[in-house]
């Protein structure tokens, strides 16, 4: 019993040392990723928020996409999102905007609940982004404002 002590404690401590400094690296990444948002939001008025919206990509990339976690912000002229890592950004100007719905997949990814998904019209076409985020049923009537 001792020997088994001797190699399965140090292993723990090393997995609560790599659990921290993950945990560590995330917060500082939404930090970063907020204080960003403030600065480039200063002064404007912010409609609805979500930190921690899950991306589900864009149509036009393909489903070679990453998923990926980041803050969406709408405001009176724009859906904005950042995501944390990598670092991604999608502008989409409200007046681009064709449409809006609720999904239960965007390129063939599902996480078991209604997704806002958001259609409009980029520089290269039709195209189409979604995320998973609280209450896509507000964001949806939000957007059709």
């Amino acid at each position: 019993m001792g020997e088994s002590l001797k190699i399965v404690l140090p292993v723990f401590a090393g997995l609560l040392v790599v659990m921290a400094v993950v945990r560590f690296a995330i917060v500082w990444l939404r930090r970063r990723t907020c204080e960003h948002i403030r600065r480039k939001f200063a002064g404007k008025l912010i409609v609805r928020e979500s930190i921690g919206a899950n991306f589900f990509g864009r149509l036009s990339l393909g489903m070679g996409q990453i998923r990926g976690n980041g803050v969406l912000v709408l405001t009176p002229d724009e859906l904005y999102f950042m995501m944390f890592v990598p670092r991604r950004e999608v502008t989409i100007p409200l007046d681009r905007i064709t449409s809006v719905s609720m999904p239960r997949s965007h390129l063939r990814k599902t996480v078991g609940m209604k997704l806002l998904r958001v259609d409009f019209a980029s520089e290269s076409g039709e195209d189409a982004a979604a995320w998973a985020v609280r209450d896509p049923g507000q964001w949806v009537a939000d957007l059709k404002r």
